[in-house]
């Protein structure tokens, strides 16, 4: 019994616990005591997981706050809906965002509860049941859970504030007034969801705390990790073979360029992944072996402690260093290619939008004359007049023989030899063989030509003119024009006149002409036609915004009441229209983009932070042995930096690697709507993420020199 107490008191007195301790022995069973005494005690271990909590509250209502917006913005009819289909989507990935931010809070939880093993086993040594230990973990959560949930909050609704001023410039609207925003609907899901995830890890620890034994709690920080890849020569080889694996995977997705979801991209994927995981379960056998190669370097200063340390964390983690290098691409390429794409989308609006007005159809006649003029009467019937109305009138028609493979003119003398002059690859380029070749009256083009500026061309029996402004098409036509190409239609050569002409011929949302040849009237009539695009564009008098809204009105009205059976023309695109549109969904793929990249880059982030402060916490007394032998704190500190620093920018290391390859691949199909300046996009990533990094390794840095100074 003698001994039993000295060995209990001998604790009392060592234990940081003394005061939660002594008031057990007095029977103050005051359970909210405890987490009270514990969270001040182990703030620092704190610190990174309330301020990644209350980052992502924050995020979450402000991102769900999106439609409470429209109060104070001049939205019309068409932004209105932009706006709502903005916040639906949003509301969608929302649901994916709070499963991986809850991942994040088990994961943190696990870190928090590991560090606390000793103190747990002191609570039940000294009689406590499993149940009450159960119940000062409960509240503690609960207790961390609502300070990060009212900091988040009232983060998140100051900050959504600046997000409705952001929301304004993106979609070119005023704001009626400055008015505080609140929204109710994004508060009560924000609670909601949070309540569940904090349910669900209060429920994981209540099961994780029943299986635990009192040794192992008290014997927690002597366990040694598992080397799972002990043998040097065969880390380098399995990491060159992952090198090799991630070769051969970006191989494949260049040759694809994410332009179909066919074996090449499957394949792709399936080896990315598989390769990323190799190279981090290889890497840190790989390192070892290559540092020991310079003596000199391997020896200096704690290097070889370092790398020793390094080690062990990365042979033990490379399933959740793996995960991580995954997560940060899609962070860095979420930010890149979604404000790329934001910006592509408004690139070309000038060029898309020269009338005012077009109307569109397709037919499998042709266009005639007569189908215009009855047009014009019938609008007239309906009260309205199109021709008193419009200060230029401006039809023009597109036409083709067959559909793809089955077309008697393709676009392949065109394509063939200059494969090499497109982003596209070789084999890509020569699906594009058997595209239609499409055609344009030379009459018409001129009067287009005419409306928007430009000079009007002309042609002699046996020439033609090259039209595209399809972007990743237009280096190869660019070469066709300068190599005076001839075109063999119905048994006569035509001869290429004039450079490529990018003209864009209707009112559009994108580009999407990618070879137009035009030749005189009476050729084209020559022709066996099948298929015919018809364009009437409209430039009005007066206020075209006006004119275009009550057209806009007056023909959905005619639609729903089918009296426009039978119209050549079957839809309506106005300058007004495109402009919003583009704006909207700009801004849609800007907040998405940094709404998934934030919580992914946070995450990360966050973990490895975690991670590595654990990993100090359970190497103090190897620093405190470092000491003893003679090392200087500074040491010690260069080499708890350069351990931080260096795990840290592992998995970024490759994240970047993959990201370029995806960024530059993902470009050429984004090019379809728009030129998009890569550089730039890239550049501004880069920015956010190393920002959000060093805030993290710096607060990584400190919780560790603090554990090790109190130590």
């Amino acid at each position: 019994f003698c001994g039993e107490s000295l060995f209990l008191l001998a604790i009392i007195k060592t234990s940081k616990l003394s005061n939660v301790i002594l008031h057990q022995f007095e029977g103050l069973h005051k359970l909210w005591d405890t987490p009270f005494s514990n969270v001040k005690k182990s703030i620092r271990d704190y610190t990174i997981y309330f301020l990644t909590l209350t980052f992502g509250i924050c995020l979450f209502y402000m991102f769900n706050s999106v439609q409470a917006q429209q109060a104070v913005l001049k939205l019309n009819a068409s932004q209105k809906s932009m706006m709502h289909l903005m916040s639906v989507i949003i509301n969608g990935i929302s649901v994916f965002v709070a499963i991986i931010l809850g991942f994040l809070i088990v994961y943190a939880n696990q870190f928090l509860m590991k560090r606390r093993h000793k103190e747990m086993g002191i609570y039940l040594l000294l009689g406590m049941e499993k149940r009450q230990v159960s119940k000062i973990l409960l509240i503690e959560t609960l207790l961390i859970g609502v300070l990060a949930l009212i900091a988040g909050l009232v983060s998140g609704v100051f900050l959504s504030q600046g997000l409705a001023m952001l929301t304004a410039k993106m979609f070119a609207v005023q704001m009626k007034e400055f008015r505080f925003v609140f929204s109710q609907t994004a508060f009560i899901q924000t609670i909601l969801y949070f309540a569940i995830i904090f349910i669900i890890v209060m429920i994981f620890n209540g099961i994780t705390i029943s299986k635990y034994k009192l040794i192992n709690l008290l014997n927690s920080a002597k366990k040694n990790q598992k080397a799972r890849l002990k043998n040097p020569i065969l880390s380098v080889i399995l990491f060159l073979i992952s090198i090799g694996i991630l070769g051969v995977a970006y191989h494949l997705i260049q040759k694809n360029q994410m332009l179909a979801v066919d074996n090449d991209f499957k394949i792709s994927v399936i080896l990315g992944v598989a390769g990323t995981f190799l190279f981090f379960f290889s890497l840190s056998g790989f390192l070892l072996e290559l540092a020991k190669r310079s003596k000199k370097f391997y020896y200096n200063g704690l290097n070889m402690f370092v790398l020793r340390q390094i080690n062990s964390k990365i042979t033990t983690t490379f399933v959740s260093m793996s995960m991580l290098c995954l997560m940060l691409f899609l962070a860095i390429s979420a930010f890149a290619t979604g404000s790329g794409l934001a910006s592509s989308v408004k690139t070309d609006l000038e060029d898309m939008t020269k009338f005012d007005y077009t109307f569109y159809g397709v037919s499998e006649k042709g266009y005639q004359e007569e189908q215009q003029q009855k047009f014009m009467k019938r609008l007239d019937a309906l009260g309205l007049t199109i021709e008193k109305d419009a200060k230029e009138i401006l039809p023009i028609t597109i036409y083709q023989n067959g559909t793809f493979r089955k077309c008697r003119y393709k676009m392949e003398p065109l394509l063939k030899g200059r494969e090499k002059y497109s982003d596209y690859t070789k084999d890509y380029v020569k699906k594009l063989y058997e595209i239609p070749l499409t055609f344009a009256k030379l009459s018409e083009y001129n009067k287009i030509r005419k409306a928007i500026g430009e000079k009007e061309l002309t042609l002699k029996s046996d020439e033609y003119i090259l039209n595209c402004d399809y972007g990743n098409l237009i280096p190869i036509m660019e070469k066709a024009a300068s190599d005076k190409q001839k075109l063999t239609l119905d048994g006569k050569t035509y001869k290429m006149k004039y450079g490529l002409q990018k003209d864009t011929y209707m009112v559009t949302a994108a580009k999407t002409d990618m070879g137009t040849v035009i030749l005189n009237d009476e050729i084209i009539q020559s022709l066996k036609i099948d298929y015919s695009t018809l364009y009437l564009n409209i430039n009005w008098k007066g206020n075209a915004q006006k004119a275009s809204k009550h057209y806009n009105e007056h023909l959905k009205q005619m639609i729903a009441n089918s009296k426009m059976k039978n119209s050549p023309y079957s839809a309506t695109f106005s300058k007004e229209e495109v402009y919003e549109q583009s704006t909207g969904l700009s801004t849609i793929m800007t907040y998405i983009a940094i709404y998934i990249g934030l919580v992914f880059l946070i995450t990360c982030a966050a973990v490895l932070a975690l991670q590595q402060l654990s990993e100090n916490a359970d190497n103090i007394e190897k620093y405190q042995l470092l000491s003893k032998i003679g090392t200087s704190q500074k040491m010690i500190n260069h080499a708890i930096k350069a351990q931080i620093i260096l795990y840290f920018c592992l998995p970024l290391s490759l994240a970047l690697i993959h990201s370029y390859v995806g960024i530059k691949t993902a470009k050429i199909l984004i090019s379809t709507l728009g030129q998009i300046n890569i550089t730039k996009a890239a550049a501004q990533s880069l920015i956010i993420v190393i920002v959000i990094y060093i805030g993290y390794m710096i607060a990584t840095y400190l919780g560790s020199k603090s554990m090790l100074k109190e130590k």
